[in-house]
């Protein structure tokens, strides 16, 4: 049944739902803590992209403590190719390139189908992916790097080069920051109080209640704190 269903992907194609808003780069250096925010690519609500410390390859941290061959990440299938392909043929990381390995090729372009967790195709999101590090061997650390396409609702096209944008606003919980220009990062509330700090290039608002919240950063490249308003709901 699982083959049968590989080989009817193609047919469905064109009910996915296609990412191909401007390309962010995700990176986890060797070493570092996967169980925080800023070294997960925290996709969608349920998919958080991460990789071990131990060599292993990446997993879906939302929902698996680690790396499971054949099945992490969970949620998620992998092909060779382009967003506007026809025949894309998807299957589990280990195995969509046909070498049955725990890494990925680079410097190719990939898709990730993020599944949702249902058999309904419409459900599904198309991200186009481009490795461009993967740390190999025991103990390498589990650095890797990728680039990607993004939900284009979110709407940071036509900015300036060295605009500020945070996005999705309004945001249900996690809010990304566009540029790594800045060393430091304040969230407010509109009272003034000070809520956390962070130098991560996004910032997890859900454990704080629905509202308006002020977020300050401090710019490297111009010494001045810009601060924009977050609406949550």
């Amino acid at each position: 049944m699982k083959y049968l269903l590989l080989f009817l992907t193609p047919l469905f194609c064109l009910s996915q739902t296609i990412w191909d808003g401007p390309e962010i780069t995700f990176t986890k250096a060797n070493n570092a803590n996967y169980n925080l925010q800023q070294n997960q690519d925290r996709i969608t609500n349920s998919v958080w992209i991460t990789r071990g410390n131990t060599g292993s390859s990446i997993f879906n941290i939302f929902s698996e403590n680690s790396y499971i061959p054949g099945t992490s990440p969970v949620g998620t299938l992998w092909a060779i190719g382009s967003l506007n392909s026809n025949n894309l043929s998807f299957n589990d990381f280990r195995a969509f390139d046909g070498n049955n390995k725990n890494k990925p090729p680079l410097n190719q372009e990939l898709v990730l189908k993020i599944t949702n967790g249902t058999t309904n195709t419409n459900d599904d999101i198309h991200v186009k992916v481009f490795f461009t590090s993967w740390s190999q061997g025991n103990n390498s650390g589990g650095g890797f790097s990728y680039r990607r396409s993004t939900d284009p609702s979110l709407n940071i096209n036509h900015i300036e080069k060295n605009e500020i944008v945070f996005f999705p606003n309004p945001t249900t919980g996690l809010v990304r920051i566009n540029q790594d220009i800045f060393s430091q990062l304040c969230v407010y509330d509109l009272t003034g109080k000070k809520l956390l700090n962070s130098n991560s290039s996004s910032v997890d608002l859900s454990p704080f209640k629905n509202g308006v919240y002020l977020i300050k950063l401090y710019r490297r490249d111009t010494s001045n704190w810009v601060t924009k308003r977050i609406v949550k709901f």
